[in-house]
């Protein structure tokens, strides 16, 4: 992609964030159970470079979780991410409004069928590992992916 083709794609990107936006702070809320911080927000140049590094790291495991509930979810979320500051991507919208930066809070019940969510990603900030949730008709699917 030209330089060019690049920004007229960030400004598409940038116009669609106006669509989405409250939809994806509903979600973010409601994961993390906090409010809203925009300073909290990382620009699409800077995500979209964040994915990029991720795409080029190798990968050293990837293993499926099994996780009968929510409940068991955010306990292993919890127990990986303890300490760590990450990335917050949720369904589709993260490519429209950027990654956003979470601490440690999450919320005990995140409901995806009332927010119409599929799908949740949470990477470390040093980049060394990657969690993966699929929800599809009441059953969850979670991968835990180690990067070099």
């Amino acid at each position: 992609m030209s330089v060019s083709e690049y920004k007229r794609a960030l400004l598409y990107r940038k116009a669609q964030a106006n669509v989405c936006k409250n939809d994806y702070f509903k979600k973010i809320q409601s994961f993390t159970n906090c409010a809203i911080e925009r300073a909290s927000f990382i620009n699409l140049e800077e995500t979209d470079g964040i994915i990029n590094s991720l795409k080029d790291k190798e990968i050293i495991s990837k293993t499926k979780v099994k996780v009968e509930n929510y409940q068991q979810l955010i306990y292993f979320i919890k127990e990986r991410v303890a300490g760590l500051s990450s990335y917050l991507l949720i369904d589709e919208e993260w490519k429209f409004c950027g990654l956003y930066k979470i601490s440690n809070k999450f919320s005990s019940d995140y409901n995806f069928d009332k927010l119409h969510s599929d799908e949740i990603r949470i990477i470390s900030c040093d980049l060394s590992f990657q969690i993966q949730i699929d929800y599809d008709y009441n059953e969850i699917e979670c991968e835990y992916i180690s990067y070099t």
